[in-house]
């Protein structure tokens, strides 16, 4: 055997397992993405346990995401924050870390998890929803004050942000509050990936669609909204249309 035939030989040896890492994980995620949560599940466990796998964060980040329970999800988001701060995945590891704490009514976590957040990273992309989630939880420890001020500082700098529009509702008026526009809660999940699949499937029918987070008692909902209109008639409207399609339960919101 020539020296160039046993070259290609070893070259070949070592791109086969870094070619099937990809493949394994890539599987991973397409399955997340159409929603079939155990078996994504099941390979991303599989993908961690290899630990000089190269794309092993993209498995904990997930994991986190697909985990109901909040202890197992912040050690998910804790070992992607700790062992890969310079990765992608970092900054909505920070973001997902103080949801869970808010959701559990850890508000002194949440705050030193997104003021850490934006002294590591000031013009971070998430950087709306970081002062929105901020503010809620400046609010709900009794700092009413200075969470208002985050949430005006964030409709001032993004102002054409949803977050900006969810903290209109939130901010303390002396005036009454006026609803800017109505849509249609069709559905409300304690678990995001549930609500992504039931938007997914409205969005398939051809509705415009989203998913919200939404802060109830120190708990976070995840509601999916179909529609945007100016007066509520046209809502009420839709919601019957929506009715007669089988979609029952249906909620009119003004915002």
């Amino acid at each position: 055997m020539s020296k160039m035939s046993r070259n290609r030989i070893i070259f070949v040896l070592l791109i086969i397992p870094l070619f099937l890492t990809a493949q394994d994980i890539n599987e991973a995620i397409r399955l997340f993405n159409s929603y079939q949560f155990e078996r994504a599940h099941e390979i991303f466990i599989e993908i961690v346990k290899d630990k000089d796998n190269p794309r092993i964060v993209e498995a904990y980040y997930y994991l986190g995401r697909l985990t109901i329970s909040p202890d197992s999800a912040l050690s998910f988001y804790k070992k992607v924050i700790s062992d890969y701060p310079q990765s992608r995945y970092a900054d909505i590891s920070y973001l997902e870390t103080a949801k869970i704490n808010i959701a559990i009514k850890n508000y002194e976590n949440a705050i030193a998890t997104l003021n850490g957040l934006l002294q590591k990273t000031p013009d971070t992309n998430l950087k709306d929803e970081v002062l929105f989630w901020l503010g809620v939880s400046y609010m709900s420890s009794d700092q009413e004050k200075k969470g208002a001020s985050i949430l005006e500082n964030l409709q001032t700098t993004f102002p054409k942000s949803v977050w900006s529009e969810r903290a209109a509702n939130i901010i303390p008026t002396k005036g009454p509050v006026v609803s800017q526009y109505f849509t249609v809660q069709v559905g409300s999940y304690r678990n995001k990936s549930n609500a992504e699949k039931y938007a997914e499937e409205m969005t398939k029918m051809g509705f415009d669609t989203q998913v919200v987070d939404a802060l109830v008692k120190g708990n976070i909902y995840y509601r999916v909204w179909v529609g945007r209109f100016s007066i509520i008639e046209q809502a009420k409207a839709f919601s019957l249309k929506l009715d007669s399609l089988g979609i029952k339960g249906n909620v009119v919101k003004g915002y």
